[in-house]
């Protein structure tokens, strides 16, 4: 059930703590597969995934060479000095070949969503033994809110944080 929460009320201490028992309940002795895209919900994902399995989650950024120039290495960077092990798995041949010959914005998108989701992040969890997958979710807004400015207050060089709230692959950080 999904149930707003007010920024006024926000206890981000309290969500931190649910949320991790939740990963750990969830993967056990097991292993976790997140994909990181500098977004915040990948990083927020991320973070609380961290916190709850620490070397038993596994990281990676899927880079599919229509990121910013040096995008993929900012991030993974960034979540190195908050002690994340990053992944970074070049995978822009397999998008581009994806893309070649499209030119309507829609199927462009759509292509880019399953070659990330059927072939490279799917192929990664298939690859990977012990991984279990989790369930797509939406954070409230006020908990975007809260995870924003707790994101500000200790990534330095992140003075903005933009959602891109759409039907298209993940949001990002945008370092201004």
């Amino acid at each position: 059930m999904i149930q707003e929460i007010k920024a006024r009320n926000l206890n981000t201490e309290k969500i931190i703590a649910e949320k991790t028992a939740e990963i750990q309940a969830a993967v056990g002795k097991g292993m976790a597969i997140n994909a990181l895209s500098g977004g915040v919900d990948s990083s927020v994902v991320t973070m609380l995934g961290h916190m709850a399995l620490g070397k038993q989650l596994r990281t990676v950024i899927i880079d599919n060479g229509i990121m910013r120039e040096g995008e993929p290495e900012q991030v993974a960077a960034w979540f190195k000095k908050l002690g994340v092990k990053v992944e970074i798995i070049d995978a822009r041949k397999e998008f581009f070949a994806a893309l070649k010959g499209l030119t309507d914005p829609e199927e462009k998108r759509e292509a880019i969503t399953q070659t990330f989701y059927k072939k490279v992040f799917g192929r990664i969890v298939r690859e990977s033994r012990d991984a279990r997958t989790a369930r797509p979710t939406r954070l409230p807004w006020a908990l975007l809110e809260g995870l924003a400015a707790e994101i500000l207050k200790k990534v330095p060089g992140v003075v903005s944080v933009t959602y891109n709230i759409a039907t298209k692959p993940p949001s990002t950080i945008e370092a201004v």
